[in-house]
């Protein structure tokens, strides 16, 4: 459930085939005690750089990860996040800021915010694309003329199910047949909200397709001809979802706000309501609106975020920044 530990991961592998030594540290409790064990552990090492990837959830609150570039030599911070931050949870970054070797972001909005806090910092932010965290294991399916229109992401509250699901009704209100898959984890501990997926589920014909491993997951939206990932909060770069839908091949209905890049709102269809999700869904189908938009763009912005390129990229960083 932890996209940063699964970006890690990724990030990690695609380092090893690009030929360097890679160990993730996972640690059961962030405290200074068991940083300075990772410290005693590399001592003496003049060839070891330190890589911080926050936020993930068994950092918990600890205010530890700050004070890594008191403790570690040749470190390195991705903030994953830094917008939704408090202003004290923020100030945990100031050593950091003065400190790390070089501070990585997502995109540019949130590098820019680093700045404005910590304007220092500039000359060694960085913004290094997420990949798409569904690896592209199954090749394109040939539709042969049915729809299938797909949810795909964690199946919980403030995701846009709600959205999804009236969508689908309106389409069932309108004559629709297509197939309909939600894809993804479904959040078992809020019983209310599992009853309300699951009976919509049934009553729209909606099949539910949870807590597959990657493979099958590549197999669905292999698959799949329509997503609709009605985000609350706009997509963005770091929308590994989206990501994945289009790397697969699928053409992505979404939300955009002032969060969204200028590429994802060229290759995407911007949508408000399900009437007007239903309604655009409609014109897709009828060949009233092409299925891929402005491809060249999207062909160019999935090539920066493949897992070799974004590796390549960290060790350019690595390198330029440790003599």
């Amino acid at each position: 459930m932890c996209g940063v530990a699964d970006y890690t991961g990724r990030l990690a592998t695609a380092l090893r085939d690009a030929g360097a030594s890679v160990k993730v540290e996972y640690l059961d409790c962030w405290s200074l005690r068991h940083i300075m064990e990772i410290r005693r552990r590399y001592a003496g090492r003049k060839d070891v750089v330190f890589h911080l990837q926050y936020p993930s959830l068994s950092i918990g609150k600890s205010v530890s990860p700050g004070f890594l570039p008191l403790a570690l030599p040749n470190i390195f911070v991705t903030l994953h996040e830094f917008r939704i931050f408090h202003i004290l949870r923020k100030m945990v970054f100031l050593l950091p800021s003065l400190f790390a070797k070089a501070v990585i972001f997502s995109n540019d909005e949130e590098k820019t915010l680093f700045a404005h806090y910590f304007p220092w910092s500039h000359e060694r932010l960085a913004v290094v694309p997420i990949g798409n965290n569904i690896p592209r294991l199954a090749t394109r399916k040939p539709s042969g003329g049915n729809e299938r229109i797909v949810y795909f992401g964690q199946i919980s509250r403030n995701k846009g199910i709600e959205f999804f699901i009236e969508t689908i009704e309106r389409l069932r209100e309108r004559g629709s047949v297509a197939e309909t898959q939600m894809i993804g984890a479904l959040v078992e501990t809020d019983a209310g909200f599992v009853d309300y997926v699951r009976d919509s589920a049934t009553r729209l014909g909606i099949e539910l397709k949870l807590n597959l491993p990657p493979e099958a997951v590549s197999e669905a939206l292999s698959e799949a001809t329509i997503a609709l990932l009605p985000f609350p909060d706009g997509v963005s770069n770091k929308r590994g979802s989206a990501l994945a839908c289009l790397d697969h091949g699928v053409c992505v209905l979404t939300t955009h706000t002032e969060r969204t890049p200028e590429w994802l709102a060229e290759v995407t269809y911007p949508v408000t309501t399900p009437d007007d999700a239903a309604t655009m869904i409609g014109r897709i189908t009828h060949g009233e609106a092409p299925r891929v938009r402005s491809p060249q763009l999207l062909e160019r912005e999935m090539v920066a975020r493949d897992w070799h390129a974004i590796a390549g990229e960290h060790l350019r960083i690595y390198r330029q920044t440790v003599r």
